[in-house]
């Protein structure tokens, strides 16, 4: 029972509802060497809303910050911190995760909307430029934006990703009837309660979900954004993302698409590689990477060791890079 009662506590789980007003201007700060503020804003879209917390002080334009499949925003808690003592950082929910809105029923979801969400956040804010601060889907997203939109990127940090890995085009095409079938299911499912767990059960979901890639003590991160409470059983909780996400299905881009995507990604681009990811590790991948250095002055890459989630259990050793390389650049850090 204490176990339990310490666990609930360091997850300071808030349920926030889903039609509340646009900026909560209420402040909390975090535990570091200086008070850092922190606060919950959403961004209004046509179905819904984005979710989205800032760290720092947001007079300035922020370093937007994406999380990868099936994260949230909860991500960048570890690392957020290190980093915006001058500069603030936004850190979103895409669409069906965290607090964000879900798409229409119906509807799937498609990668190149992440790209054009980009789009959507900096005509809305009214930016010049975007910053970009990614990991995982999130890289991937960060990548399309930046080659597509080379103008508008001051820079570009990925973390372990950033580009789709190369798969077996032949098993991809065999699985899609299963897949298919599967998220018609999920299309008659979407006002269902999902199952419900303790806390100790799902921290250990998502640890064991990721292949343990994030640290079961990170999970908290992740789970203050990503559960809600069972209405059945108080002392329960559920995974609060729009399941319709674990079957996307894989899109397929011509090899010839990928390298002209990625020869236009010309600004300063810092990417970490975590040694201990088997993402990102293919024989396409590592190509794509060796493009981008030719093309672009401006390219670094570091390895370090770690999981596909090093920036959120291993932060100390991903700030001191990004450091690095934005005073490289004469970026405000």
């Amino acid at each position: 029972m204490a176990k339990r009662m310490l666990f609930r506590a360091m997850l300071s789980v808030k349920i926030k509802p889903e039609n509340s007003a646009f900026i909560n201007t209420q402040r909390s700060y975090l535990h570091t060497k200086e008070k850092i503020p922190t606060k919950e804003i959403e961004i209004p879209l046509q179905f819904g809303h984005i979710a989205a917390k800032v760290w720092g002080n947001d007079q300035d334009r922020p370093i937007l910050a994406l999380h990868g499949w099936q994260d949230n925003a909860g991500t960048w808690d570890t690392l957020a911190p290190l980093l915006c003592e001058n500069r603030s950082i936004m850190a979103i929910d895409f669409p069906g995760h965290g607090l964000s809105s879900w798409i229409p029923p119906g509807l799937h979801y498609y990668a190149w909307e992440l790209p054009r969400l980009i789009l959507y956040l900096k005509n809305y804010f009214k930016w010049d430029k975007v910053s970009l601060l990614c990991h995982s889907m999130g890289s991937i997203a960060g990548l399309r934006y930046a080659s597509v939109f080379q103008d508008d990127v001051d820079f570009y940090v990925a973390v372990d990703s950033l580009i789709y890995d190369d798969f077996d085009l032949h098993q991809i095409v065999e699985k899609f009837p299963v897949i298919l079938n599967k998220i018609e299911v999920a299309q008659t499912r979407l006002h269902e309660e999902p199952p419900s767990y303790t806390l100790e059960e799902i921290a250990m979901k998502w640890h064991l979900g990721t292949a343990k890639s994030v640290s079961l003590e990170s999970t908290k991160y992740l789970m203050r954004r990503g559960i809600k409470p069972a209405s059945r059983d108080p002392n329960k909780y559920y995974f609060c993302r729009d399941a319709r996400l674990k079957h996307s299905l894989f899109q397929p881009e011509n090899k010839k698409f990928v390298e002209a995507l990625v020869k236009r990604l010309k600004c300063p681009t810092l990417y970490v590689k975590a040694i201990d990811s088997p993402f990102a590790s293919d024989e396409f991948s590592v190509e794509m990477r060796e493009v981008i250095e030719r093309n672009n002055e401006n390219y670094e890459i570091h390895f370090l060791p770690g999981t596909h989630h090093v920036h959120l259990n291993n932060p100390e050793r991903v700030a001191p890079l990004i450091f690095k390389f934005l005073q490289k650049y004469n970026f405000k850090i």
